[in-house]
């Protein structure tokens, strides 16, 4: 039985998109990234980072936004 990949921290989610734990924590308590609370924190599955950043770019790309390649 291999290891069990590790679940992020908002810490982790600030990093790979840049931005503040604000942003993170208004993107969570609106319901567009998925997480959930272990403990006293927050946990995200690198998946669910997946699914948001997915819905980012098709949002910015619905509003006609240039992205880049």
């Amino acid at each position: 039985m291999g290891i069990l990949q590790n679940t992020l921290t908002i810490e982790d989610a600030m990093n790979y998109f840049q931005v503040s734990e604000s942003t993170i924590r208004r993107a969570i308590k609106s319901g567009k990234l998925k997480s959930y609370k272990l403990g006293q924190q927050r946990r995200i599955k690198p998946e669910w980072i997946l699914e948001f950043e997915s819905e980012l770019i098709a949002s910015a790309e619905a509003e006609g936004s240039e992205g880049y390649e």
